[in-house]
């Protein structure tokens, strides 16, 4: 894609508005008794031999409450293998002992498929077949989708024809870049309703904040702009600095589409004008890989900062693309960049590997929709059906270049930007205080957890990491 530009103009700390925190508060089947008995025929050892070793160890020492969330199931299925499962059967509930079943039998396909036993795989995924559910539990859900992934994964490898046309309400015609930029009101609805967008995004204001609040001309670089409306909130944080007056606050949005991005462009060119904020906005129109330092057009006294939320992962694919990319960020010389990933190894050379981290992250995030959505809101629907499922589809299913849905863990972002002369900058205090008013603003606040981990933060669901956000300079 040929990169174009657009320019649409008009002529002691600073924190994050505290207003915007008061306005962010106004929410079976069964298993048949032999499907314990094909785990135990076709899932035999417990250490799987393909996993790395780094993986967690199969044999656990816990108690089990008498109810336990979807995360919890998962973990458990994932450490106890074909153990002995009496001491389960005795703890649990007999709805959560009959959600640990089946997760069970969802890793035991998954152990055939890595094992390249296709026949007794399907014979697994057809009992999960059975109890996973779409309008189910969280379990039932999640299970569902990594089922019918799974299916089609055999097929593919056992040279099958693999039906192109989804599900009747499973289908779409935007990316999920595309959709924001076009206000869908589902993935609005879940902006609002889920924590994690708005931790990561205030706690990231805050982060730009603590590192160029004093400078006169700010030139704010977002390297994927979704709806940009957290961009109000810098605009209104800067517009309460009296003490050392903003000359011009430059925001440059990359994206897919120029028609799309001008809205943006346009209301938050409004309300810096109702704040009396010197304001420009400038649209690039690229993809990552075709980005270049030129196409920004940096002022000698402009001030650069960077945002990136769920970018760099986009190009593990294409590793000198991920490479020309900090190539580029490196010329621009940000006084910082904020990057936000999701926080987990998806990426991973062996397939039980990327599995189990791609499960985990998805537990959490259907726990989360549980919690947060009606079970049968049309909106839950549409996030479940089509936005989580095609990321599911993509890990399960691709390979090569076509992996553009696969992740990387902290540690290995932070080998690589320290490889182009980057340094992580620790959070402040400050925007550790931002995420936790944040989180507290949702209503299922109780379940969300922030963890320090490094100089970063991780943001979680009841103890598993979603999102990573670090903050860098170079």
């Amino acid at each position: 894609m040929a990169p174009q530009h657009e320019e649409i103009t008009k002529g002691a700390r600073t924190t994050v508005p505290i207003s915007f925190f008061a306005e962010a508060k106004n929410k079976n089947q069964f298993l048949p008794s032999a499907s314990l008995h094909l785990i135990k025929k076709h899932h035999e050892s417990k250490v799987m031999p393909e996993q790395s070793p780094t993986s967690e160890p199969s044999n656990i020492s816990c108690s089990l409450s008498l109810e336990l969330s979807t995360v919890d199931i998962i973990k458990m299925a994932k450490k106890i293998g074909s153990g002995d499962l009496s001491y389960v059967k005795s703890a649990a509930s007999p709805e959560n002992y009959k959600d640990f079943e089946l997760a069970l039998l969802l890793q035991a396909a998954a152990f055939n498929f890595s094992n390249q036993q296709f026949v007794h795989a399907r014979n697994l995924l057809n009992i999960c077949q059975d109890s996973a559910s779409l309008n189910g539990n969280p379990i039932q859900r999640v299970v569902y989708y990594f089922v019918e992934a799974l299916q089609e994964k055999i097929t593919m490898e056992t040279g099958g024809e693999v039906l192109q046309e989804k599900p009747e309400g499973n289908r779409r015609d935007l990316t999920v870049e595309e959709a924001f930029l076009s206000l869908h009101p589902a993935l609005m609805e879940c902006h609002a309703k889920l924590p994690f967008c708005r931790i990561t995004q205030f706690t990231a204001i805050q982060a730009i904040l603590d590192n160029v609040g004093s400078a006169k001309r700010i030139h704010l670089i977002d390297l994927g702009i979704k709806c940009g409306t957290q961009w109000s909130v810098l605009m209104q944080a800067l517009a309460n600095r009296h003490e050392c007056p903003l000359e011009l606050l430059k925001i440059t949005a990359v994206g897919p589409s120029k028609e799309m991005i001008e809205e943006i462009g346009k209301q938050l060119s409004s309300f810096a004008a109702s704040l009396n904020i010197p304001f420009a906005f400038r649209i690039v129109v690229s993809d990552l890989q075709n980005v270049d330092q030129y196409l920004f057009q940096l002022a000698a006294n402009e001030v650069v900062a960077i945002y990136s939320e769920l970018r760099m992962a986009s190009l593990l694919a294409w590793p000198h693309h991920l490479e020309s990319l900090l190539s580029t960020i490196k010329k621009l010389r940000p006084r910082v960049m904020v990057m936000i990933e999701i926080e987990a190894n998806t990426n991973a050379p062996l397939f039980m590997d990327r599995f189990n981290a791609s499960l985990s992250v998805s537990a959490a995030l259907f726990d989360c929709l549980e919690s947060c959505m009606d079970r049968d809101s049309p909106c839950r629907a549409i996030i479940e059906g089509m936005f989580l499922r095609e990321g599911i589809q993509y890990l399960i299913t691709s390979r090569g270049k076509e992996s553009i849905h696969r992740q990387e863990s902290i540690g290995f972002w932070r080998a690589f930007l320290k490889r182009f002369g980057m340094v992580e900058i620790a959070l402040s205090n400050w925007a550790f205080c931002q995420a936790n008013l944040v989180a507290k603003s949702n209503p299922c606040w109780s379940s969300c957890t922030l963890e320090v981990n490094g100089k970063g933060m991780a943001i979680g669901w009841k103890g598993t990491p979603i999102h990573m956000l670090s903050v860098w300079k170079c």
